[in-house]
């Protein structure tokens, strides 16, 4: 399908959905561009789960008693050596219990976790996507369904591009790159328990879209009114922050061009 096609057919689809409301009448419509920056982001996760009973019962005899060997545990528990050994390992592993001369001791991380009894997993490097739209200053979440991508430069930029500040992907916060990645729909709930990010390694830019918006002027009969709505492909939904800025920038424009 060729992308007019493609256009036309998402406008018809549009328009007919517009329509529904009796009092309106389509006066014409429009499409246009808008870069959308696709960013690869690496990061350090650890997923966090509520802590297995036995590990809890060994970091609260390590916190209260001097314990040299693992036997002195599982005795105090009356379970066998080797799940002692085995859960004396993995906190070691994981930085909960150190030994010091010849005694386990609790580390602060131990203590931590006993507190709020959670077990932190080993960290992870992952690799996920975001779409970043210097527009709306956030990422945007696809719309797999359909959306319009305008890869042979046919359609024309938004013609308020020029007072758009541009900004970079790649330089933003890291506040910020967390609250997008928040906001996608990264799946933070797993199997074992919830997904905590550590660290953002690195965020590049991998390519630069230009996504298709579809614009609709529109007559209010009841109120004689004009004014603009936009559909963005890519997110499958109407857009205020752009129906916001055309409405006032230009909706007294879109009047005279069909009642003049």
């Amino acid at each position: 399908m060729s992308k007019t096609v493609q256009i036309e057919k998402e406008m018809s689809r549009i328009s007919a959905l517009l329509l529904e409301q009796s009092h309106l009448r389509m006066l014409g419509n429009d499409s246009w561009v808008f870069p959308l920056q696709q960013a690869e982001i690496q990061v350090k996760t650890v997923v966090r789960s509520q802590m297995d009973v036995l590990m809890k019962m060994i970091l609260k005899i390590l916190d209260r008693l001097e314990v040299k060997e693992p036997n002195e545990i599982s005795e105090l528990l009356a379970v066998e050596t080797i799940f002692v050994d085995h859960m004396l390992s993995l906190m070691k592993q994981s930085n909960m219990v150190e030994k010091t001369g010849n005694i386990y001791r609790l580390t602060p991380s131990g203590a931590m976790h006993l507190t709020k009894g959670t077990f932190a997993h080993d960290p992870m490097d992952e690799e996920l996507e975001i779409a970043y739209s210097s527009y709306h200053n956030e990422s945007l979440k696809r719309d797999h369904d359909f959306n319009i991508v305008d890869e042979d430069d046919k359609v024309a930029d938004f013609r308020f591009i020029e007072e758009v500040e541009m900004m970079d992907v790649t330089k933003l916060d890291e506040s910020h790159i967390r609250q997008m990645i928040l906001d996608s729909d990264y799946e933070f709930i797993v199997e074992n328990g919830q997904k905590v990010i550590e660290e953002i390694s690195s965020v590049e830019l991998k390519e630069t879209l230009r996504t298709v918006y579809l614009e609709f002027h529109l007559h209010d009969r009841t109120e004689d009114t004009i004014f603009i709505r936009v559909w963005n492909t890519w997110t499958g939904k109407f857009d205020p922050r752009f129906e916001d800025e055309l409405n006032q920038k230009d909706a007294t424009r879109i009047r005279k061009l069909y009642f003049s």
